[in-house]
């Protein structure tokens, strides 16, 4: 798997865990007594779930961040040496087309 897309999974493995853990906790055949003691010690868990996420989430924005600044400085880059090439290229040309005539 990329590194690209481990945030994703991550993100994913934790939404698709919860969301199974309720589900398996309201199919489950056990007393309703038992089960809002199981929901509400699954409730109590979610802040930190979510936090973990949100804090998965920012570090992925912030490394995505790092790498499109970087890809748009090389772009950007490439760009100003292109135009220029170009530029000194139209200056050459031009200087060849008064020394003939």
């Amino acid at each position: 798997m990329s590194r690209n897309n481990a945030g994703a999974f991550l993100g994913g493995l934790v939404i698709g865990g919860v969301a199974g853990l309720v589900t398996g906790m309201v199919l489950a055949p056990r007393s309703g007594q038992e089960t809002r003691r199981v929901l509400r010690k699954t409730a109590a868990a979610l802040p930190e779930l979510t936090t973990d996420l949100s804090d998965n989430l920012q570090l992925q924005a912030q490394r995505w961040q790092g790498i499109l600044q970087t890809q748009w400085q090389d772009t950007w880059e490439r760009l100003h040496m292109a135009i220029n090439a170009g530029l000194e290229a139209g200056r050459q040309e031009h200087q060849r087309q008064q020394n003939r005539g």
